[in-house]
This record gives C-alpha cells, sequence and structure tokens, in this order.
C-alpha cells in the first residue's frame, strides 16, 4: 500500500483539482494522474469523476473517504511518534471551532505555541455546531473547541462556564433592570443566530411558554450586534464574544443566568498525535490563566 495515493486522493477532493493538489503535494500533473490511476486500478474501480466544476468523489469514493481519512491520521501519528523518538516535533494539527474560540483565544495560544513548536502546521476551520461535529465523525479534525460534545462519540473535556447575555438596543426599558427575566423576552423582537449556531439560545427559548417574534436571522455575530445596535430586536450572545466587541447595543445577564460550556473534544486522547496532545496542554493552560479574570472555569 501506497499512503501517498491515498494522500493526493483526499487532497484532490478537497480542493477540487489534481492540479492544485499536485502543485500543494510537489508532484507533477501526469505524475498525480498517474497516482490517482494506479490507486483506482489497485482498488478494482473509480473513486472521482471528473466535473466542469472539478473533482469530485464518486458515491464509492464518498464511501472510503472517513476509512482514508482515519488511515492517513494513524499513518501520520505513526510518523510523529517516529519523529519524536528522534527528538523532532513535527506534523499537522487540523482544529474546528466556534468563532468566539478561534479569535479570541487561538492567536495567543498558538503564538506560544509555535515558539515551542514552529514546524507544525496549524489548520483551522470555524464553523457552527452541526459542521464541527460532522468534522469529528469524518475524522476532517484531529481536535474541536466548541460547547456541546459532551454527548458527542468523542473524548470530551470541559474547560470554561461561558455567560450568555441578553443584548438590548440603547435606551431599551429592559436596561434599567440588573438581569433580563428570560420571559421578558416573550414579548420582543429577535434576532436568531441560524441554525447550527443557536444550539444554546433554542434552549433559552424553550424555557419560555412562548417563542419571540423572529424577526431576522443570521450567522454572522457581527451582523447581529449591528442589528441590535440599530434597534431592530434584542439577541443572545457569548460573554466571550462581547467583552471584546466594542458596540452601542447593551449586554445584560439574564434572570435565571445562562450559561454555555466551552470544551475541548479529540477522538480519543490515547490514539491522538504527539503534537496533538502537546497542543491541548497549550490550550488547557491557556484558559486557566484566562479564567483568573473572567468567570469560573470548570
Amino acid at each position: 500500500m501506497n499512503i501517498k495515493k491515498y494522500e493526493a486522493f483526499v487532497r484532490a477532493v478537497e480542493l477540487g483539482s489534481l492540479s492544485k493538489a499536485a502543485e500543494e503535494l510537489g508532484y507533477t500533473q501526469s505524475g498525480i494522474s498517474h497516482m490517482m490511476q494506479s490507486l483506482e486500478d489497485e482498488i478494482g474501480f473509480p473513486l472521482m469523476v471528473r466535473t466542469s466544476s472539478g473533482i469530485l468523489p464518486n458515491a464509492e469514493g464518498e464511501q472510503l473517504m472517513p476509512i482514508i481519512r482515519q488511515l492517513l491520521n494513524i499513518n501520520e501519528c505513526l510518523e510523529q511518534n517516529i519523529a519524536k523518538i528522534k527528538g523532532a516535533d513535527t506534523g499537522r494539527i487540523r482544529i474546528a471551532s466556534f468563532s468566539t474560540v478561534a479569535t479570541y483565544w487561538l492567536p495567543p495560544i498558538l503564538r506560544d505555541f509555535q515558539k515551542n513548536f514552529p514546524n507544525v502546521e496549524i489548520q483551522i476551520v470555524e464553523s457552527g455546531a452541526d459542521r464541527i461535529e460532522t468534522m469529528m465523525e469524518n475524522h476532517e479534525a484531529d481536535l474541536c473547541l466548541y460547547s456541546g460534545g459532551a454527548s458527542k462519540n468523542f473524548e470530551w473535556m470541559p474547560l470554561y462556564v461561558d455567560q450568555l447575555m441578553a443584548l438590548l438596543p440603547p435606551g431599551h426599558p429592559l436596561t434599567e433592570l440588573e438581569a433580563v427575566p428570560i420571559e421578558a423576552l416573550e414579548s420582543e423582537q429577535f434576532i436568531m443566530p441560524l441554525a447550527g449556531y443557536d444550539y444554546e439560545v433554542h434552549h433559552i427559548l424553550d424555557q419560555l411558554n412562548h417563542y419571540p417574534h423572529i424577526r431576522f436571522s443570521s450567522c454572522a455575530d457581527s451582523t447581529i450586534i449591528s442589528m441590535v445596535s440599530e434597534g431592530l430586536g434584542i439577541s443572545i450572545l457569548p460573554e466571550l464574544l462581547l467583552r471584546n466587541y466594542r458596540t452601542d447595543a447593551v449586554a445584560m445577564p439574564m434572570n435565571p443566568a445562562q450559561h454555555r460550556i466551552l470544551g475541548m473534544g479529540v477522538t480519543q486522547v490515547r490514539a491522538a498525535s504527539p503534537v496533538t496532545r502537546n497542543f491541548m496542554h497549550y490550550v488547557q493552560n491557556y484558559v486557566k490563566v484566562f479564567s483568573r479574570n473572567a468567570i469560573k472555569p470548570l
């Protein structure tokens, strides 16, 4: 088995182009085409189709893709362990993360990590919970940083309790209170995060007798904040985001207080690559320091 063939296949599908995959992996166009033909001959059936928009996996390729990714992950883990024994820390970490975590936590974590492990490649995908969980299931990510992983089929480490805040337009009558009663949301125009970003919000609204009028929806935090600032409705956003965002909108705690639990997940800690386990320690250490000036960690 030539593992390079499988790596070339995955990159060609991810990039949608044999030529782009060849350029990234250091092959010629004819070289990677020969590799794909050799792989399909070896397997005994085609794995991809060529369309006007680029390379796509066929049904058989889609079926094998998660297994091939797992094979590549195991091979990379093997290579990294060998490199670690030799004293060289190299490899790649693929991170799936909430945008708030990627924006406000990852840069200082990566700064410190890269000082000690400058040869490790870091790939970050920012998305909502649905996409993050799919990436973990399909072995497209080595590590995830988001909320809600406690019930999923990967090892989950809760890190931080992030308060969820009611976001109100300036001058709104509810801003005169110390905290916004959640039942007060029922009579308000509401701006809802789109699917995949709305789990915590739905959990809060499900406690009400009836939902508020959903006037707008958006998956962009900055758009929601701007709309609230303009008086188009109220919303609910995490304190981690709002504490770093300058806006005329007013962030208020809710009564009863509402939270989300941010954490870190990997398929199996024991099976994670050495560089992934190293990175996990940097995440945990950063959150401990961060928490000293914020809400208490778990």
